[in-house]
């Protein structure tokens, strides 16, 4: 029999206002991903297709990928660490 761990993630904070749309999330994780190394918040709105993106927005969106583990955010900036692989996610990477 196998035992199979569950991970439970915080729950989300309540906003204030309204929330980064869905778009916004989109294109966070597009700029983080494709990425070289870390960015800093302003970095990421600079390289934002709307120019009119509060910094706000920008913070949430970083704060919710925090939440569920797809970044993480140091003194240098935010990078992406969610790991897609099936071999990750498989266990393979183990045997490597």
């Amino acid at each position: 029999m196998s035992t199979v761990t569950v991970i439970a993630f915080p729950m989300p904070p309540k906003l204030e206002g309204r929330g980064p749309t869905l778009s916004t999330l989109h294109e966070i994780e597009r700029i983080l991903r494709g990425a070289e190394g870390p960015l800093s918040l302003n970095e990421i709105k600079r390289r934002m297709s709307a120019k009119a993106a509060r910094h706000s927005m920008v913070r949430q969106t970083v704060d919710e990928f925090k939440r569920l583990g797809f970044v993480v955010e140091g003194a240098k900036g935010v990078v992406w660490v969610l790991n897609l692989s099936p071999k990750m996610w498989s266990g393979k990477w183990r045997e490597v």
